[in-house]
């Protein structure tokens, strides 16, 4: 494809196209620079100061003497600015980033020649969103699963008291000091612990504490050698043989509320049959939540499986990098050793780069399908959304306003999300499966 443009000889050509990148090439003819130059001459020889000459007075051969190669430089630069736009706006490309010159050719008395390479905005076109096959699992709260979920908040609200055992048991909290060693004796002074308490009913204490406390008494003490794994979280403990030289210094138990009226008002509640109703009030709601997330989840995968399409490099890199410093920063979070957290990062690559490929994909996909079906959030929804959250927060109705007006970019787009998901679920073909909770 060629075209001469009124205002600048120049004819460009499409040496290739891709779904999301595009290689042109451009020739300027020699006229064209030349009078850039000339233009560049002027305009410097109005502004330059050289000793001996008044500003603006300078001779024309002494200007191109002295700025020969700079106006060159800045006329071929504003040349290959100018024509690059036109072939854009020619073109109507919905570029990504700025282009990138990767061929330049130039000679004084020829023609100008370069390719320049460009990512653009893919053109697709999503099908089959309408009528998504999903399961909708619906779960019926049964006294079982009533009855776990209230001992759960027992457990929650239980107390440590010393043990009416004299010795350590399966289910004790044993609060011991400790010190570690290494394989050839020596303190491990980074590792060591005052107070620290043990769960001996957890699965997360190690098998060795279990086995080597147990019957202990206060006072004793106790060694514990453990070999950890090579790929064990913990860098100062991977792959070695540690011993510890533990001492009991408490034993005690876990001691549950009783499940009361008192309990109840503890909690909210009038009474344990209120407690029994908000609780499973609570479940329902947070089931729904749930079920909505696992829908959500469906769709998401149906989208991705089914429409397939090359994305720009540029966004799958940069959100390749925010994806590693989210993982960066939620691991040093944990206290993380530095070294393995660059190990982790490593080791997730592929995957952390999978996944911003598809976050993009998913980006586009629901794109289209918002355009599609016209779906934007007005001024109301967001002023409805704000009133919903002052109503359960009524004492902070001016801290709702000034939270409200700061995110208000990132409320709009979660406020987009829910009316797009809503929409895809409320056209999706579903087919329910009821599960009793009891049965999980």
């Amino acid at each position: 494809m060629t075209f001469l443009n009124k205002q600048i000889d120049f004819k460009h050509k499409i040496i290739n196209k891709g779904i999301c990148s595009i290689n042109i090439e451009v020739e300027v003819s020699e006229k064209v620079v030349i009078d850039e130059v000339n233009s560049i001459f002027s305009r410097i020889q109005k502004e330059a100061k050289i000793d001996g000459f008044r500003q603006g007075k300078v001779p024309r051969s002494i200007v191109e003497k002295n700025f020969s190669e700079e106006s060159r430089s800045k006329a071929i630069k504003s040349v290959i600015n100018k024509t690059l736009l036109s072939v854009l706006e020619k073109e109507k490309f919905d570029i990504v980033g700025f282009p990138i010159i990767d061929e330049f050719d130039y000679s004084f008395g020829k023609n100008l020649k370069y390719r320049f390479a460009v990512e653009c905005h893919p053109k697709i076109d999503i099908k089959d969103y309408r009528n998504i096959p999903i399961k909708k699992k619906i779960f019926e709260i049964t006294d079982e699963s009533l009855n776990r979920s209230i001992g759960a908040l027992r457990e929650r609200n239980a107390k440590l008291i010393p043990s009416k055992l004299c010795e350590v048991g399966e289910n004790s909290f044993v609060f011991v000091d400790y010190n570690a060693f290494d394989s050839d004796g020596r303190i491990l002074p980074e590792i060591t612990a005052k107070s620290y308490v043990l769960d001996l009913s957890s699965e997360s204490t190690h098998e060795e504490f279990r086995k080597a406390l147990k019957n202990s008494k206060i006072g004793d003490e106790r060694s514990v050698k453990i070999e950890y794994q090579m790929d064990y979280p913990n860098k100062a403990l991977a792959g070695k043989a540690i011993t510890f030289k533990v001492k009991i210094i408490e034993i005690k138990e876990k001691e549950l509320p009783d499940l009361n009226d008192d309990f109840a008002k503890d909690l909210g509640a009038e009474d344990v049959k209120d407690l029994r109703m908000k609780v499973k009030k609570s479940m329902e709601s947070e089931e729904k939540v749930l079920q909505n997330m696992d829908m959500k989840k469906q769709i998401v995968k149906y989208l991705l499986d089914n429409n397939k399409f090359e994305v720009p490099p540029s966004l799958v890199a940069s959100h390749e990098k925010f994806l590693i410093e989210k993982m960066k920063g939620y691991l040093e979070n944990q206290g993380t050793p530095k070294e393995y957290v660059e190990e982790q990062i490593e080791s997730e690559n592929k995957k952390l780069k999978e996944e911003a490929e598809k976050n993009v994909r998913l980006f586009y996909i629901l794109d289209v399908i918002c355009k599609n079906e016209n779906l934007i959030v007005t001024d109301s929804d967001f002023e409805v959304e704000k009133n919903k959250i002052k109503a359960l927060n009524p004492d902070r109705e001016d801290a709702t306003d000034k939270y409200f007006l700061e995110k208000k970019d990132n409320i709009l787009l979660l406020l987009k999300e829910k009316k797009l998901f809503d929409f895809l679920i409320s056209n999706a073909k579903i087919d329910i499966v009821e599960k009793h909770m009891s049965s999980l």
